[in-house]
């Protein structure tokens, strides 16, 4: 929308079963072993669906350009080392301090701009290097509900943002990462869209909402359904937006 990319349903299925397929590698893969023997229903009806994902996903893999995956391939790689332990004392990236909401928000940043401009043979111009600040920008934001939630579970070698500086700084430093993003959309240098200023505003309003109500003890849904769904918000914000403004 963003570019006025159309015609890339095979791209879109190619990054969604992708996503799925990563996720669940990500968040599962410990978890599996664990009831390796005896899986509850509950993990089986996880294994299959990420395994019908994956074969979805390889099946279009062979649909996209081979330049699509050479720029793709970095991100497939952090994702996996996110999770294996390759390095030395058997450490995997999530575990060196401070770095994992960093790392995930350059993988969002990498598949969400980058490849699919790449795919469509865009312009990798100034708008999409501000592009790509901002999305990453925004996902190190998102994050941090998901930091102040777990502290009360993470270790503290991890030195998450929330353990380093405390909830209230957390959120200071998340508004201010909030306003660099939506400032920086002045900075583009081609004459911005209407929608474009106003689902930014939208968003980041949203986000900060969301940002300060973040507390260690938080209801089930707060970061798992609301903050999850912030994304969502804001692709319902354009469609809406674009629908006015047409």
């Amino acid at each position: 929308m963003k570019y006025g990319i159309t015609d890339q349903f095979t791209f879109i299925l190619f990054s969604f079963l992708g996503a799925i397929t990563a996720y669940n590698f990500v968040k599962y893969s410990k978890v599996s072993k664990l009831y390796h023997r005896r899986l509850t229903k509950s993990m089986k009806g996880i294994r299959i669906l990420t395994i019908l994902c994956s074969l979805s996903f390889i099946y279009f893999a062979f649909k996209i350009s081979i330049r699509t995956w050479l720029y793709m391939l970095p991100f497939i790689a952090l994702t996996v080392l996110y999770v294996v332990p390759v390095f030395p004392n058997r450490k995997n990236l999530r575990s060196f301090a401070g770095v994992k909401i960093f790392i995930i928000g350059v993988i969002w940043a990498g598949v969400t701009v980058l490849v699919p401009l790449i795919h469509a043979e865009g312009n990798l111009n100034l708008n999409f290097l501000i592009e790509m600040i901002q999305r990453f920008l925004f996902i190190v934001v998102m994050m941090l509900p998901f930091e102040v939630r777990d502290l009360q579970y993470d270790n503290a070698a991890l030195e998450t943002v929330p353990q380093k500086i405390g909830i209230t700084r957390t959120k200071v430093f998340g508004s201010i990462l909030l306003v660099i993003f939506l400032l920086l959309t002045a900075v583009k240098n081609e004459l911005i869209s209407s929608t474009e200023i106003l689902s930014k505003i939208l968003v980041t309003t949203i986000s900060l909402f969301f940002l300060w109500g973040t507390e260690k003890k938080q209801s089930e849904y707060y970061c798992s359904f609301w903050v999850e769904s912030i994304p969502i918000m804001w692709l319902l914000i354009l469609v809406i937006l674009e629908s006015l403004f047409s």
